[in-house]
């Protein structure tokens, strides 16, 4: 049982690794020169500086509008809240998804226990993060722009107030690409240990 456990938490320690670089406790993830530069490019997959903007932009939203509305312009497809591949959504703190511009059909779903195929408990370690303001966390989710096969993806989270956050993320390089050891060294990053 011991061994079968530690294998496990090796696996999602390397998938974490292999998947977003090296990211620590919710720590932002350090973008590479590549990254900065493909920011705004129509062609390109979104950054982290991307997904953070898009987030942001939500919360503020959220912040300046009633919940109800903000909440209907979040799900709503073709939205401003649907640039490419990025989509807002939207949770309470008990887990519960109360927006999904990917998925509509997952509003009013609990899903608090869920775990993606490594075994992260994307739900539950998201609500910790916006609990704290804001976060990163690498996992496997649906990819809705690839008929939902299940892919990495690095999201970002972020409370709006004492009920609810948002978030986004991106599947694309930034991903997948590794932080190199300087991008960790620069960013003030530890290894994961």
């Amino acid at each position: 049982m011991v061994v079968a456990t530690a294998v496990a938490l090796l696996l999602v320690l390397t998938v974490g690794l292999t998947a977003c670089g090296s990211v620590k406790d919710g720590a932002a993830p350090s973008s590479s020169a590549a990254d900065r530069e493909s920011v705004g490019s129509a062609s390109s997959a979104p950054t982290r500086a991307d997904v953070q903007a898009f987030v942001e932009k939500a919360v503020g939203y959220a912040r300046t509008h009633e919940k109800d509305e903000a909440l209907t312009t979040f799900t709503a497809p073709g939205g401003e809240f649907h640039q490419g591949e990025l989509y807002i959504y939207a949770y309470d703190f008990d887990g519960t998804v109360i927006a999904h511009g990917g998925d509509p059909a997952l509003v009013g779903r609990d899903l608090i226990g869920m775990k993606d195929p490594h075994g992260v408990p994307v739900i539950k370690e998201l609500v910790r993060l916006a609990e704290q303001g804001s976060g990163w966390l690498c996992y496997t989710w649906p990819n809705p722009e690839h008929g939902d096969r299940q892919e990495p993806k690095l999201g970002y989270v972020m409370k709006v107030d004492d009920e609810w956050f948002v978030g986004s993320g991106t599947y694309g390089p930034a991903a997948v690409k590794p932080a190199s050891e300087a991008e960790v060294t620069a960013s003030g990053e530890g290894a994961l240990d």
